[in-house]
């Protein structure tokens, strides 16, 4: 199987949780993506977050790592490698983002759709340790 190593950042304001959709992507997912070329995980944030948000990367602590099976093709499995961040500046959603939510892990009641690493796993951690509603 294919590996898609990815970085992402968790941003937790008030317990609830921002994550982005993408244009024509029913689900939400966790902001951040692929390193490129020889990024360092600081320098893949930093480029991401200003990209999806326009916001400035102030600081980044290692979460947890968790692998799954690609929400959209199940020939592919996810390494996403999660961080907590500190940002700057007030998040919009730009570029390929189409659109932000902060949400809590009712979600489901909202309608919203996630990306299954996010359901299984990051939702129910967060969750667990009480950092979200």
């Amino acid at each position: 199987m294919e590996m898609h190593y990815k970085i992402a950042g968790i941003i937790i304001k008030n317990k609830k949780l921002l994550m982005c959709r993408k244009y024509d992507e029913p689900h939400f997912i966790m902001l951040g993506g692929r390193i490129l070329n020889e990024e360092t995980p600081h320098e893949t944030l930093t480029r991401e977050l200003m990209e999806e948000l326009g916001v400035k990367l102030i600081s980044m602590k290692l979460f947890k790592t968790w692998e799954a099976p690609h929400f959209k093709d199940k020939d592919k499995i996810v390494k996403m490698e999660t961080y907590f961040v500190e940002i700057k500046g007030k998040p919009k959603a730009a570029n390929e983002i189409d659109e932000i939510s902060w949400i809590g892990s009712n979600y489901k009641d909202k309608g919203i759709k996630l990306a299954s690493i996010n359901e299984d796993y990051l939702i129910p951690e967060l969750k667990k340790r009480g950092l979200i509603n």
